[in-house]
């Protein structure tokens, strides 16, 4: 059966999601402190590499969650930050040699073959595919070299939720940053190395201080993708998609004063004060 494809915004604007995949048979690979911190800073650099704003993110010991935000613009990514990017994922050495490699091409007028090559790297860019792609090969890498264990890192496909703006995007980085006390890890979210949030950056108070049980107004399954926010944006996106949906079915759920829960993809009700 062919899998269905992701739900993105495609056109120039901005959009947020939350990400979330774990280990393959949800074994606890990352339990070592080194290991989550090798996994942290190898997402910041690959969302650093795609232009993917970080909004929170949290390693736990079989699964990572990120909540993030794509500007898509109409000016292309220049030569130079190409350059930039592509040193943080292979290293300083190997951007000097992809620029040297292109004003080769440039000086012996091989502009279409020039272009072609920042094209192939520009499509990278501003996608979360791409970057959670760019992200689990690159911590693959490490893993491997690092660790001796065999096979496959990852369980299938990551799951994917787009965000209406303001107070569901707000659920959703209180929901990343409370994971750790969820699971009994620590009893505060700020003693926990590997959980950030930009809320707590900007404002002083972490997000642990947030109840859990913080109810939403709607969500919306659409084939492997979800939508969450309120009813506005969830029809709005649903009727955007168009011809995307002849295949899919779309099922919107009213669901009041539930919590926002494992990702969206269990919903377990809870009494709201």
């Amino acid at each position: 059966m062919a899998r269905t494809s992701r739900l993105k915004k495609s056109e120039v604007g901005i959009a947020h999601y939350h990400l979330m995949s774990r280990t393959n048979d949800k074994r606890f690979l990352f339990g070592k402190g080194r290991i989550k911190t090798a996994l942290v800073e190898t997402l910041k650099r690959a969302a650093e590499f795609s232009g993917i704003e970080l909004n929170a993110y949290v390693a736990m010991d079989n699964h990572f969650h990120v909540v993030c935000t794509v500007t898509r613009t109409e000016e292309p990514v220049s030569e130079a930050e190409l350059v930039r990017r592509y040193g943080l994922l292979k290293g300083r050495a190997a951007a000097e040699k992809l620029a040297m490699r292109w004003r080769e091409l440039a000086a012996a007028g091989l502009v279409s073959t020039l272009e072609a090559e920042q094209n192939r790297l520009r499509s990278r860019m501003n996608d979360i595919s791409e970057m959670v792609k760019t992200f689990k090969e690159a911590f693959n890498i490490w893993f491997k070299r690092e660790t001796p264990y065999c096979g496959s890192i990852w369980s299938g496909r990551f799951m994917s939720t787009m965000i209406e703006d303001g107070h569901y995007l707000a659920i959703c980085k209180r929901y990343v940053a409370m994971n750790p006390v969820r699971a009994g890890m620590v009893r505060m979210t700020k003693d926990y190395l590997w959980v950030w949030s930009e809320d707590s950056a900007e404002t002083g108070v972490f997000a642990g201080s947030v109840p859990v049980e913080v109810g939403m107004r709607r969500i919306a399954q659409i084939g492997g993708g979800k939508l969450f926010g309120s009813a506005e944006f969830v029809t709005r996106w649903i009727f955007g998609f168009g011809d995307k949906l002849r295949s899919r079915s779309a099922i919107a759920h009213s669901v009041g004063e539930i919590a926002y829960s494992s990702h969206g993809w269990r919903l377990a009700e809870r009494a709201v004060a």
